[in-house]
C-alpha cells in the first residue's frame, strides 16, 4: 500500500506525538490492562505524530476509528507492519459501533474540532460518554482559539480554500462550556505543541530541496524554542492545542 504524504513533518511530528503521550503518563497514568479508544486515526496512518504504536506493550486493549475507509486500511496495514494488533474500525464518532461503558479511557487527539456546528460536537462528546465506563476519563485535545498566529492562519487557509475539510478553533472558556454541557466532568487543562505556524509548511518544503541533515538541525532548535515556550506562563497563547483532562461522573 502507498504511503499518503505526511501531513506534519518528520520531527515536528515525533515532538508532537511525545506532548500527547505525556499528558497519558500524567493524567491517564498506568494504561495496563485498560481498554482505551481512540478518534481518529489519521496520525497512526500518514505521520510520525502516532501514539497507539507508540503506547503497545503495555498488555492493554487499544481501539480505534476513523471516518474515512482509506484512512483506517492504511492505518492497518501500518500498525500490521509493527506487530500490532489494534482493532481498527469506519465509523462515525456521532454513532459508535460500541456498547455502553466499554472502553477505561478515550484519547481524542483534534478530532472533534472538525465539525461545522455545536451540536455535533456535543453529540459526539455525548456518544464518547456512553461509550466510556462510569469513572473513566478522556484526554482531549482542540486547536486553541487563544494561539492569535494559528487562529489567523486558519482564517487565511479558509479564505484561500487550502483545507478540503473543517477546522474549527476554540477559546478555553468555550470549550469547557461545551464539554460540560454533554455532561463530562473536568479535572484538568493543558496546552500542548507550541508550534509556530506556518514552520512545519516551511519545512516540508524544505526537505525536498536540501538535505535532511541540514533541516533537521533547524526543526529540533525550533523544537527546543517550542519547549520553551510551553515551561512560559504564556502557553495558553502559544499552544496549538488545548488539552483537558475529563471525567465521566
Amino acid at each position: 500500500m502507498k504511503e499518503h504524504k505526511a501531513h506534519i513533518d518528520t520531527l515536528l511530528g515525533k515532538y508532537k506525538s511525545e506532548e500527547f503521550i505525556r499528558l497519558i503518563r500524567k493524567w491517564g497514568k498506568d494504561l495496563t490492562q485498560k481498554i482505551v479508544l481512540k478518534t481518529d486515526l489519521r496520525e497512526e496512518a500518514f505521520g510520525e505524530d502516532e501514539i497507539l504504536f507508540s503506547l503497545s506493550g503495555k498488555n492493554s486493549i487499544f481501539f480505534a476509528l476513523d471516518i474515512a475507509e482509506k484512512t483506517v486500511k492504511t492505518a492497518h496495514y501500518r500498525q500490521r507492519n509493527k506487530g500490532f494488533l489494534h482493532k481498527y474500525v469506519a465509523a462515525d464518532v456521532r454513532e459508535l459501533p460500541f456498547t455502553d461503558n466499554c472502553f477505561d479511557i478515550v484519547l481524542s487527539s483534534s478530532t472533534l474540532d472538525h465539525f461545522t456546528t455545536e451540536y455535533d460536537f456535543i453529540k459526539s462528546l455525548m456518544e464518547l460518554k456512553r461509550v466510556t465506563k462510569v469513572g473513566g476519563k478522556m484526554i482531549i485535545t482542540i486547536n486553541n482559539g487563544w494561539n492569535f498566529n494559528f487562529y489567523f492562519l486558519l482564517k487565511l487557509e479558509k479564505f484561500l480554500r487550502l483545507k478540503s475539510y473543517p477546522v474549527q478553533s476554540y477559546s478555553p472558556p468555550k470549550l469547557k462550556r461545551i464539554i460540560k454541557t454533554s455532561g463530562w466532568g473536568i479535572v484538568d487543562e493543558d496546552f500542548i505543541v507550541h508550534i509556530v505556524s506556518p514552520i512545519n509548511t516551511l519545512l516540508i518544503i524544505m526537505r525536498r530541496f536540501v538535505k535532511d541533515n541540514f533541516v533537521d538541525t533547524i526543526a529540533k532548535r525550533f523544537i527546543s524554542f517550542a519547549k520553551f515556550l510551553g515551561r512560559k506562563k504564556t502557553k495558553a497563547f502559544t499552544g496549538w492545542f488545548i488539552a483537558l483532562e475529563c471525567i465521566k461522573l
